[in-house]
């Protein structure tokens, strides 16, 4: 079983870059699975990537390569009894260090391999994180061993070459890679140089030098600065799909703004989802320091299709720098409620006990 750790800051383009990985791997006749971490009790990737139709796990509540270790090793040990993959793919959250969770995974009694630990970066929001949390993505960046400088179709060539330059100096050894993860051509790119074999790739793994990156068990998430917060509200009343996505664009331009008025320079995302029929429909804001963009996918899940009866899950997860969670719940809490009120629909927020009560099983 070989792993693929694809690592990233929140927003980075991971599960999107994912979603192109699977569809190549089974391509080429590949079994594959599908690890993926949340940082909150409710998880809303883990549902978008249940549409590539393979095996897969969502471990939410905390990151797994810290306080999720333990579930971490129990699930991989699960995947390779049952499933026996090719290869298994993991998205940890983007509040992680992936050599860290490499590290606890190579003490397990499990027959695997390690693809070069990949890292994505978003070349138009890499300043504004150094800005709001240096420490963390210095490290995140000196862990990897390619660096996917992703959404290059969104930037001018001076942006870049900034870029470039700065990740040369923070990691000379890693593999630098302009990509796009809608762009067919640059994931096969990335495909191509994690699925290298041989002397190669098991000196990137085995060596000291790359071993000794991760010199201690660091505590990602108190290292971020990031606050999160996420939960989900029971709605009764009449949406459509269309109607849904304006809902939560609404919601989500609102408490974006409100956050910026208690940390204007904040990066991190704001995600949301509802359920309508046989799609999901799922909002984002990802921010970096003025630059805040909403992004509406509608995610066809025709395998699992089901009539709403008027009822539904409006599920949400906000991770934001240098602002306390108590703050963004209060902001969340107000935006939902003032927009389901004008939709006329009823809601009520879910109180999820503990991690034992994940709403997501996949």
């Amino acid at each position: 079983m070989r792993i693929f750790l694809i690592g990233g800051f929140l927003g980075s383009g991971k599960t999107t870059t994912i979603l192109k990985l699977i569809d190549r791997l089974t391509a080429d006749g590949k079994k594959v699975a599908l690890v993926v971490n949340e940082v909150g009790e409710i998880g809303i990737d883990g549902e978008t990537l249940e549409t590539a139709g393979i095996p897969s796990k969502e471990l939410t509540n905390g990151c797994i390569c810290c306080s999720l270790v333990i579930n971490l090793r129990i699930t991989v040990s699960e995947i390779a009894d049952i499933h026996n993959p090719d290869i298994l793919i993991m998205e940890p959250t983007g509040l992680s260090f992936p050599s860290q969770i490499r590290d606890e995974l190579l003490n397990m009694n499990v027959m695997m391999s390690f693809a070069p630990v990949v890292t994505l970066v978003d070349v138009s929001r890499l300043s504004a994180e150094m800005s709001q949390i240096p420490k963390f993505v210095e490290q995140q960046l000196k862990e990897a061993e390619i660096i996917g400088i992703n959404k290059i179709d969104l930037a001018n060539e001076a942006k870049i070459e900034s870029i470039e330059s700065f990740l040369k100096e923070m990691n000379p050894d890693a593999y630098k890679l302009r990509m796009s993860a809608t762009n067919d051509e640059s994931v096969d790119k990335l495909y191509e140089l994690i699925m290298r074999e041989g002397e190669e790739t098991v000196s990137l793994i085995d060596s000291k030098d790359a071993r000794s990156k991760v010199t201690e068990n660091l505590n990602s998430i108190e290292i971020s600065n990031v606050s999160t917060c996420s939960g989900l509200y029971k709605i009764e009343g009449e949406l459509t799909e269309k109607s849904a996505g304006k809902l939560l664009e609404n919601i989500i331009a609102a408490a974006g703004a409100d956050i910026s008025n208690v940390n204007k320079s904040f990066v991190g995302h704001i995600k949301m989802a509802i359920k309508v029929g046989g799609t999901l429909v799922k909002v984002s804001q990802t921010a970096g320091a003025d630059d805040r963009k909403i992004e509406a996918e509608y995610i066809k899940q025709e395998n699992n299709a089901a009539e709403n009866n008027g009822n539904y899950e409006l599920r949400f997860l906000a991770a934001v720098t240098n602002v306390k969670k108590e703050k963004i719940e209060e902001i969340i809490a107000q935006s939902v409620g003032v927009f389901l009120t004008a939709k006329k629909l009823s809601f009520e927020k879910e109180i999820i006990k503990d991690n034992s009560k994940k709403p997501i099983v996949l």
